[in-house]
């Protein structure tokens, strides 16, 4: 694909676009992350149960990202990719600020709420941003970049927000991280890329497809459609997880607060960078020797997923090992592949998505992408979890958000399955659309 010219083309605006929107979402997750490491002291104040948690760390937060995700991006493909993303950093930003105001737990699940309205507006903009500044050869890999901001987030809301949480308390956290998007908001409005030219597809006129024949459009694309549920299914599991592996750390392991934010958040997101950034580089190199390999190394990655959960799950409480005085948990350890393996989707997957797609459809292809995700993934996962976990609290007691887990991790294999059968379509569907 051509670059534009002007500034767009310059290697190095580029790449400060890239390390922008991988700030923005970085933040962006860390607050997503930051309810999970605070479940506790919440609980504790507010005397709420497991499943109420649950229902805000899922659907409180997730009913408002998917009401909210497809308008959005429709917004930001007709109008302004830029000011979309701006302005959902803003307001997710001022959420999480009033998630630490709230007076109970009434005010903090609509405050999440908001939340999810702010970063529906993130991520769509963000990638079809990428998508129009990288040519094919590098896409995947500038893809992998921006998702590795996740696992950057990850270690923001889990380490930092646990440290800011154990000296001044859990509001204080809310407020810390709520800070930095207003600044990072501002400077994307006033330098962040406008649209170009070979941005709006020809001939498609002001108004384009309608919103619902574009979602039957994308949904048409069969690999585009398998990538989507077999991403949402493997992440039934993976949102779980991000919820309630703080909690589990805590209860199974035996670790404090701080402790439980500082392991897994470094055990997920050392694992989680290096497989978001690998596995992007690895697919533009793979791909030239057949384009099902964009889609063949995130499906290996979710099949080989299930038996290491199977391994942390089984892990006894306090295994472990010493190095120079400092126990090292074996179950961050096991974390660290954890990590590694489920982030091999992201940029490979989104990648796949801007190829299948028209240039003035990507950021609601990929927010179609996003929807399903997480209707599948954030609406069940966390609740689900929840839910058992409370079911069997009386006959394991804390032991029983281990089995909880165990359970759901039987899903990352149906990923697996779903994303390898995405792969044998993935050449006929990018022929068929005949897109860059």
């Amino acid at each position: 694909m051509p670059h534009s010219r002007g500034k767009g083309s310059r290697p190095a605006y580029r790449l400060y676009i890239l390390l922008l929107l991988f700030l923005l979402n970085s933040l962006s997750y860390a607050d997503r992350h930051l309810f999970s490491i605070l479940i506790p002291a919440v609980k504790a104040e507010f005397g709420v149960s497991d499943s109420l948690l649950g229902l805000i760390g899922g659907p409180g937060f997730i009913i408002s990202y998917v009401l909210c995700s497809m308008p959005l991006a429709r917004l930001a493909d007709r109008w302004s990719r830029r000011g979309v993303l701006a302005l959902a950093a803003t307001l997710w930003s001022a959420a999480t600020a009033a998630c630490g105001a709230a007076a109970n737990i009434t005010q903090l699940a609509l405050a999440r709420f908001a939340v999810g309205i702010g970063e529906a507006g993130g991520l769509p903009p963000s990638q079809s941003i990428l998508a129009s500044l990288f040519g094919e050869d590098r896409r995947s890999a500038a893809m992998g970049v921006l998702a590795s901001g996740t696992y950057f987030g990850l270690i923001l809301g889990l380490v930092g927000g646990a440290a800011v949480a154990a000296e001044w308390g859990w509001r204080a956290a809310f407020f810390a991280l709520a800070l930095p998007g207003f600044p990072l908001a501002l400077l994307f409005w006033f330098t962040g890329p406008r649209r170009q030219r070979q941005d709006v597809a020809p001939g498609a006129g002001r108004e384009g497809p309608s919103f619902w024949a574009s979602v039957r459009m994308f949904w048409n694309i069969k690999s585009l459609r398998l990538i989507a549920i077999g991403v949402g299914t493997f992440n039934i599991f993976g949102y779980a997880g991000a919820v309630w592996m703080p909690a589990y750390f805590m209860r199974s392991h035996g670790m404090s607060i701080i402790e439980a934010g500082a392991w897994l958040g470094m055990g997920s997101a050392i694992g989680g960078i290096v497989g978001s950034i690998a596995s992007g580089a690895m697919v533009d190199r793979l791909r030239v020797r057949g384009e099902h390999w964009q889609l063949r190394l995130p499906a290996i990655a979710f099949l080989l997923a299930f038996p290491q959960n199977v391994v942390m799950f089984m892990m006894p409480g306090g295994a472990g090992i010493n190095l120079g005085g400092t126990h090292i948990p074996a179950v961050a350890m096991v974390t660290m592949l954890g990590g590694f393996l489920a982030a091999c989707w992201a940029g490979p997957s989104f990648s796949a998505a801007a190829r299948l797609v028209a240039q003035s459809q990507r950021a609601q292809a990929t927010a179609m992408l996003v929807v399903i995700i997480n209707v599948i993934g954030s609406m069940i996962g966390p609740s689900l979890s929840g839910f058992v976990s409370d079911m069997l609290m009386g006959r394991l007691g804390e032991e029983s958000l281990r089995i909880s887990l165990l359970i759901m991790s039987l899903l990352t294999l149906a990923g697996g399955m779903l994303f390898w059968r995405a792969s044998t379509h993935y050449a006929r569907d990018l022929a068929a659309r005949e897109v860059i």
